[in-house]
């Protein structure tokens, strides 16, 4: 989810040098070498904002806070209703790449490639329904973590012009998670049952794969959801001169 993050934030990070510290990157389309300076400039620029940036009301990334995350229950081996609260991401900048970068200035549509060895949710969580039909219920503490978690980002921008400058809107921020592998963690379930609970948080880990493949899908709207408020919260305040100079 770093790439995720690393996506939306390229736009901001790559032009605004001349307003942000020392060591961010300015990227100029004219550099026959410009998706290689984009891919460098990303990563440099999100460790750098690891602890926030106050000037530009950016919070911290590490860990990213959400507010919360409803999941409607799921069709098919899994349903599940799932409500998360107090959610903190862990991980988004640490080893984070990102590679294949690629603007189509036409119809202003962003892609790029990331890579995180390790990103952990962590959050305050509340779950019913079943799991291969086994039932599962609680309310506690939990921890999806996924390992060698790779991402797909699409951004779908539009042009809009204000106070004589252009900008962009994003319309639709599109994710793919590719994790490796899969291990949850969900504390307090049926009641605090202790036998029943470490039996079920075992179930799942042995099918994890399954788990992650049903709930894919709505995690990655969800985010898609909260990633696209994030760059308009960023790209509302920087014309595209700026953000993407020739």
């Amino acid at each position: 989810m770093k790439s995720v993050i690393g996506a939306f934030l390229t736009l901001f990070v790559i032009a605004k040098a001349a307003e942000l510290p020392n060591g961010f990157r300015t990227c100029h389309r004219s550099d026959p070498q410009y998706y290689d300076c984009l891919n460098k400039a990303v990563v440099d620029a999100i460790i750098s904002m690891r602890g926030g940036l106050k000037s530009f009301r950016i919070l911290p990334l590490e860990p990213l806070a959400v507010d919360s995350v409803k999941i409607g229950e799921s069709q098919g081996p899994v349903t599940l209703k799932q409500e998360y609260k107090n959610i903190k991401l862990h991980g988004l900048t640490q080893g984070l790449q990102v590679k294949n970068y690629n603007i189509d200035f036409n119809n202003w549509v962003l892609r790029s490639d990331g890579y995180c060895p390790q990103v952990d949710f962590v959050a305050d969580y509340k779950v019913d329904g079943r799991v291969l039909l086994l039932p599962i219920r609680g309310a506690g503490k939990s921890n999806i973590t996924m390992y060698d978690l790779e991402t797909k980002n699409t951004i779908y921008c539009e042009e809009y012009e204000k106070n004589g400058e252009k900008y962009l809107r994003v319309k639709k921020y599109d994710i793919k998670f590719h994790p490796r592998k899969v291990i949850l963690q969900f504390d307090n379930l049926f009641d605090g049952d202790t036998v029943l609970g470490e039996e079920m948080n075992k179930f799942i880990n042995q099918n994890s794969d399954l788990l992650f493949k049903e709930l894919q899908s709505p995690y990655e709207e969800t985010f898609g959801l909260v990633f696209t408020k994030i760059s308009n919260d960023i790209f509302s305040r920087i014309p595209i001169s700026k953000i993407f100079p020739m």
